[in-house]
């Protein structure tokens, strides 16, 4: 069967701005390194994956959004914006399963930050 995502991988124009970004704001730790282009993150349900493009555009037009769980939202998002990552919504919105916002790594890909409602 064809039902579980294995890996994510997310094109950046710069490996030191994106490990910066993944590892110093987002907390996420680096698994391990394939040369100076592929940077695997670790992750319980699956790998995320950092991968030098030559051909990747400042904000990509994309059709595949990550998101990342908050368990608070609004304490997660003065944080990043403590450490200047840039904010789409000036407020959290609503969504069917709690609420949610979108920030943009180095590169411009764009990236949910969700909290479930309990």
């Amino acid at each position: 069967m064809l039902n579980q995502v294995a890996v994510l991988s997310i094109q950046v124009h710069n490996m030191n701005e994106a490990l910066a970004f993944y590892t110093n704001v987002l907390g996420f730790e680096v698994s391990k390194k394939y040369g100076e282009t592929i940077v695997t993150l670790k992750q319980e349900a699956f790998t995320i994956v950092l991968e030098l493009a030559e051909n990747v555009h400042k904000e990509p037009r994309q059709n595949v959004l990550p998101g990342i769980i908050s368990e608070n939202l609004d304490q997660d998002l003065a944080m990043l914006k403590d450490k200047g990552v840039q904010i789409i919504f000036d407020e959290p919105r609503p969504c069917p399963p709690g609420r949610y916002s979108i920030i943009k790594d180095p590169t411009g890909n764009l990236i949910e930050i969700i909290e479930f409602s309990k």
